[in-house]
């Protein structure tokens, strides 16, 4: 009897052990994934980001994709200071951990629409990948809008259109959007008349998708103008 009694408790403190253990791992790999990243850190891996070296590139977005909310503050300071692409870069992981984010988008804005006659091509390039961040949101999408209609120059009308295309190809919309998209068609459609064969065509192809991929009434909305055309 005592045997048994000494192996029900050997058993009890071998499972409390177990126990213990898987706890404490638990708290320290907790504690491994919550601590913040710094500031340097986190511009370094942005700089990895945009590499010429795909796999300096690829190890770099693994990482970033691995951040968590709490990195949020660090990106904000990051995509208000500093090369314009990195700029660009920290925005897209802030749309990434918060498709909302309502902070971020006039640094869209600045980033879409400061470019100039001086601008690098690499520059320009990143310039044009905010304003492809713009629909991720219901904001974004009237901004990108107004873009559209009053934008000070070719290059941000242009800009602007691609992102459109982009949305509108596969009528992901952001939640809440619909109201944002029924202002945006007619001005999508009066983008046909600029003096510019690009601006033509993307609108065009624009209203389309519209019409054959977008929600029922906007596609009815889409049609009206389209249908001017005949």
């Amino acid at each position: 009897m005592k045997t048994a009694m000494n192996s029900i408790v050997a058993g009890f403190f071998r499972r409390l052990t177990i126990a213990s253990v898987v706890i404490a791992s638990f708290y320290t790999c907790f504690a491994q994934e919550q601590k913040p990243v710094s500031e340097a850190e986190l511009r370094d891996l942005i700089k990895k980001s945009l590499s010429k070296d795909h796999k300096v590139v690829d190890e770099a977005n693994e990482k970033l994709s691995k951040l968590t909310v709490q990195s949020l503050p660090v990106l904000a300071v990051i995509s208000k200071n500093g090369a314009t692409c990195e700029r660009m870069k920290a925005a897209d992981v802030i749309i990434d951990l918060e498709k909302d984010n309502k902070a971020v988008i006039p640094v869209l804005v600045e980033l879409s629409t400061e470019g100039d006659a001086s601008s690098t091509e690499e520059d320009l390039l990143c310039r044009r990948g905010a304003t492809f961040l713009l629909p991720y949101s219901t904001e974004g999408i009237r901004v990108l809008t107004g873009m559209l209609k009053d934008g000070k120059n070719l290059f941000i009308r242009r800009s602007a259109i691609f992102a459109f295309d982009e949305l509108t190809e596969t009528a992901n919309y952001p939640k809440g959007s619909m109201e944002a998209m029924k202002e945006a068609i007619p001005v999508i459609a009066g983008s046909r008349k600029i003096d510019d064969e690009v601006m033509q065509n993307m609108s065009n192809e624009v209203l389309w998708q519209i019409v054959r991929q977008g929600d029922k009434e906007l596609s009815r909305i889409a049609k009206k103008f389209v249908a001017d055309d005949k």
